[in-house]
């Protein structure tokens, strides 16, 4: 299967600049096989990637500190590539994270600019430059879960513990498996990952100190086969298998429909809770 691709034309122009680059190519196309070529030139053959490496023979010196930020990636005034990333963050975040800053070096110039990495919480979802940093998310995870890795072995029909056996095995987090494992499927299926919290709409009320009751609520949903959006903040029933699972601590399964897509009708869920100071749901969904 080919990479998926934007539906939306690109604007920005250090991504223009580099489809300029690659005529005949989508921009996914084009980073998909940067990050191939990384781990070729590592000569990494199996899962996990060691990222460390991939960085150290493209000439990237790395280092960790107690930064504000997840990571970044620069040239300083020698030449010297250096990357630095947040020594506090979890393991599979900070290899995440240097998965993403190199899949900057595929950008056209990038020498003479400073990129930083302001989010690595999920996916798609930085506000600077949110197209160039869309694409080094789809990288890294090229990067750290290769497609000839994955797509024979791995799949989101196998639920949540699909999810689990590839977060192990190529040492990433829950949810980075989970929106991988749907980017390299055709069939109708979705990985969504819901929080206990407001609806932005709910932010007047509370600022007049008005008692708001939190609900289940979708933070961002990845889907396969289908063109519908899910859409963020769209609850989630106390008695829906996502419900059940926030409420307890156990699997949960049943026939639900996804909030903001219920017109493509009920799905197969599994859904479980996990983490404690930041617990969420996830929850596996496919068509059978």
């Amino acid at each position: 299967m080919a990479p998926t691709t934007r539906s939306r034309p690109w604007t920005e122009p250090l991504v223009l600049k580099l489809i300029a680059r690659h005529p005949g190519r989508s921009a996914e196309q084009i980073i998909e096989r940067h990050a191939d070529k990384l781990r070729s030139d590592a000569e990494q053959g199996k899962l996990p990637v060691d990222v460390e490496l991939v960085a150290s023979v493209q000439g990237v010196r790395h280092r960790r500190a107690a930064y504000d930020f997840a990571g970044r990636i620069y040239a300083d005034l020698d030449g010297q590539l250096v990357m630095d990333l947040n020594g506090n963050d979890r393991t599979e975040r900070q290899r995440f994270t240097a998965a993403h800053e190199l899949i900057h070096l595929a950008f056209p110039n990038f020498k003479k600019e400073t990129r930083y990495r302001l989010d690595a919480t999920s996916a798609g979802h930085n506000g600077r430059n949110a197209e160039e940093e869309y694409l080094c998310d789809l990288g890294a995870a090229a990067l750290l879960m290769p497609r000839d890795f994955v797509a024979d072995s791995y799949s989101l029909s196998e639920g949540l513990d699909g999810v689990e056996r590839l977060a192990r095995d190529a040492d990433v987090s829950l949810q980075a498996a989970g929106n991988r494992l749907v980017s390299l499927t055709d069939s109708a299926c979705a990985f969504l990952v819901f929080e206990w919290t407001h609806k932005p709409a709910d932010r007047p009320a509370l600022r007049r100190g008005q008692k708001v009751p939190k609900r289940l609520r979708l933070r961002y949903g990845s889907i396969a086969g289908s063109t519908a959006y899910l859409p963020k903040f769209k609850s989630a029933d106390d008695d829906s298998a996502f419900g059940r699972a926030w409420h307890g601590w156990k699997r949960e399964r049943g026939r639900e429909l996804l909030p903001g897509a219920e017109r493509l009708g009920p799905f197969e869920v599994e859904a479980q809770a996990f983490g404690s100071d930041n617990r969420v749901v996830l929850a596996t969904a496919r068509k059978t």
